[in-house]
């Protein structure tokens, strides 16, 4: 998990400095990591499913109330830590994923100008969505 997230703010750095060798090096170690995780979730779900227990949030609080007493508190702090691993995870992606697309839409637009294309008066855009405000503005005032 540390290792993703390693993996996540370099790839982070790479999209803001847009640099594609660190973006192609990290989106190969992140995926090797993802895989990696997938076993290992498919690992634990064989082992709840063997032992009785649904891999699902019930099914783990069932497994924590059936350990020995000693036991129970370290496994769900541990399985706490995990869970805002993958939290802090969710996040990292979710960010990475906003600069992308940003970065898409400034290379979009600058594409667009490069060939001559005034997008300034585009009531909808390409995927449907509203176009440039300008444009609607005087679609209202008619």
């Amino acid at each position: 998990m540390t290792d993703l997230q390693a993996q996540l703010e370099i790839e982070f750095t790479a999209l803001s400095q847009h640099n594609l060798q660190d973006l192609q090096q990290s989106t190969a170690s992140k995926q090797l990591l993802l895989e990696q995780l997938a076993q290992t979730n498919a690992q634990r779900e064989q082992l709840m499913t063997q032992f009785g227990y649904s891999a699902t949030t019930n099914g783990m609080a069932q497994w924590f109330a059936a350990l020995p007493e000693d036991l129970r508190p370290a496994s769900e702090t541990l399985w706490q830590s995990l869970q805002q691993a993958l939290e802090q995870i969710q996040r990292l992606n979710l960010r990475n994923e906003q600069v992308l697309r940003r970065n898409s839409r400034n290379n979009d637009q600058l594409l667009a100008l490069l060939r001559g294309q005034n997008q300034r008066h585009t009531l909808y855009d390409a995927s449907g969505g509203k176009g440039q405000l300008s444009a609607q503005n005087r679609l209202g005032k008619a």
